[in-house]
């Protein structure tokens, strides 16, 4: 998860109903948190709000309030003039290329898309307040927009993990 602050957190992750804990390192050596974001060894695992069904969320949290907000992401698309619906209009809200989750690779894809030169972002939810833009590796919450050089066929893939964390790659076919 991605922080400028310290204590506010955001992150982007697949997650089940069976719990889960965050930690701050890689392996379990740093912080680790639990149910309430309790640093206890012995705290329980968190839940997913009642109702909320195993899937893909974006997951901001407060450490100093000790508050966790669960966001459903339910599809990641392609907009942008480079994509085969172009930018989302009035009469086009929904035209984003979707995206399929790949649970093994952690990762959003999309095979065989007709891409043109131009510009393109992803969003979610066919909405704007989550879309990442930016560079390869650094992808960023209302980053700048991809530039595709070249007219053809290709596979994508993004990993939307955090800010700092994310990236994506583009394949010509």
């Amino acid at each position: 998860m991605g922080s400028t602050d310290g204590d506010n957190f955001t992150g982007y992750m697949y997650l089940n109903n069976k719990g889960f804990k965050l930690c701050s390192e890689a392996n379990w050596d740093g912080t680790n948190y639990g149910a309430d974001l309790s640093t206890d060894a012995q705290a329980a695992n968190i839940s997913l709000p009642t109702g909320d069904a195993d899937g893909y969320y974006k997951v901001d949290i407060s450490l100093s309030t000790k508050k966790m907000t669960f966001t459903p992401i339910t599809i990641i698309g392609l907009v942008g003039d480079a994509t085969p619906n172009g930018w989302p209009s009035d009469a086009n809200p929904k035209g984003d290329a979707v995206m399929t989750y790949n649970v093994a690779d952690r990762a959003w894809e999309i095979s065989g898309v007709t891409l043109k030169s131009g510009e393109l972002k992803f969003r979610a939810n066919y909405a704007w307040d989550i879309n990442w833009g930016g560079t390869t590796d650094n992808l960023t919450q209302s980053g700048a927009n991809i530039k595709i050089t070249e007219d053809g066929t290709y596979d994508i893939k993004l990993y939307a993990w955090a800010d700092g964390f994310a990236k994506y790659e583009i394949t010509k076919k």
